[in-house]
Order: C-alpha cells, then sequence, then structure tokens
C-alpha cells in the first residue's frame, strides 16, 4: 500500500519540482489561467491511477492542460468549494453568538471529507471522462469505505499543511494538491486492483 512519505519522495524527486510547482502556483493564482494548473493536477492524478510511477509531468499539451483543467475545477467546486462554503455559512450564526473557535465547529467533518471525496470523484470521472460517473454517490461512498483507514493520516496532513503553508498561498495549495491527489489516487488504485485479485481468486 502506498504511503505518503513515498508518494512525496517519488513526487519530489525531481530536481525541477520547484520550478514546475512555481509555475502551477503562478497560474493558479490567475483567474482563467488556473484552469492549465488544474489540469497539470489532473495528470498528476491520471499517472497514478493507471498505477504509473508517480511523478511530476512536464508542462506541456497545453490545450489538453485547460480542457482537463476545467473538468478538474467542476469536480473541485463541487465537491470541495461547494461544501466549505456552506460550513463556512453555518459557523456565522456561533461566530455571531461568540463561540469563539468552536464557530468553526461545523467546517472539521466537511474539511476531513471534501478532499478524499473529490479525489474519489475525479478518481472516478477520469476512467470514462464522463461527469455522470464522477455523481455516482453510492460508488463514491463504496470507494471511501473501502480505503478509510488509509485516508485518515494523509487527509488529517493535507488539512495541516494547507493550515500551516497558509502563507504561501497558491505554491502551498498547488504543492500540496500534487502530493496528496497522488496519494489518494494511489490509495484507490491499489485497493481497487486488490478487489479485482481477491474477486479472481
Amino acid at each position: 500500500m502506498p504511503t505518503l512519505e513515498l508518494v512525496c519522495k517519488r513526487l519530489f524527486s525531481d530536481s525541477s519540482w520547484i520550478l514546475k510547482c512555481l509555475l502551477g502556483a503562478v497560474l493558479l493564482a490567475v483567474p482563467g489561467l488556473h484552469f492549465f494548473a488544474c489540469g497539470y493536477l489532473y495528470e498528476v492524478v491520471n499517472r497514478a491511477r493507471r498505477g504509473e510511477p508517480v511523478e511530476l509531468p512536464e508542462w506541456e499539451d497545453w490545450r489538453r492542460l485547460f480542457f482537463n483543467g476545467v473538468a478538474a475545477f467542476v469536480i473541485f467546486a463541487v465537491f470541495t468549494v461547494a461544501p466549505l462554503t456552506l460550513a463556512w455559512l453555518l459557523t456565522r450564526p456561533l461566530n455571531w453568538l461568540g463561540a469563539g473557535w468552536f464557530s468553526f465547529t461545523p467546517m472539521m467533518p466537511v474539511l476531513l471529507v471534501c478532499f478524499p471525496l473529490t479525489a474519489a470523484a475525479l478518481y472516478l470521472y477520469q476512467k470514462r471522462e464522463d461527469y455522470r460517473d464522477a455523481f455516482r454517490p453510492w460508488v463514491l461512498l463504496r470507494m471511501l469505505r473501502a480505503t478509510a483507514p488509509s485516508l485518515v493520516w494523509p487527509t488529517l496532513a493535507l488539512v495541516g499543511v494547507l493550515v500551516t503553508g497558509l502563507p504561501f498561498m497558491t505554491f502551498t495549495l498547488f504543492s500540496a494538491f500534487a502530493l496528496f491527489g497522488a496519494v489518494y489516487a494511489s490509495l484507490f488504485y491499489q485497493t481497487e486492483t486488490a478487489i479485482r485479485a481477491a474477486r479472481r481468486g
């Protein structure tokens, strides 16, 4: 089973990883151009989904990056941005009541679920590049349930990285989503492979 440490070593073993992530961070910060950055992240996840060596690809085929980025952004918006926005709205009444840090309680379960859920939806979409596959709730729930024990640590680590790395803004976002997207996809791939092997046996 792939681990966070192993995927991290493989993904960032390329001496040019900082330059690749810096370019992604710049693109991610510019509306419209952020689709290219999303397309790059899409490719990182797709390689892990196919069981290929986890590495940061070259920045090339910009047309493909753009269109794949649109798909990745739509899935991210539905499964991460929308739930987090709703959870944040639920914190407002608690904040007005003077709950302090406890006002953020509604966001905690959403943070722990939305990232692996988004990765699972993208994983399913990439198989046939059909949005209907990404929005199959029972399939998504089965995927998360099958991999749940392995998802806990990467998810907690991702939340921690995003919080502590907030001053670096888009560089943190881009590199973190590349790393943890690859981790999630690798876990889904290994679990799916194991289930298929068990069925054949």
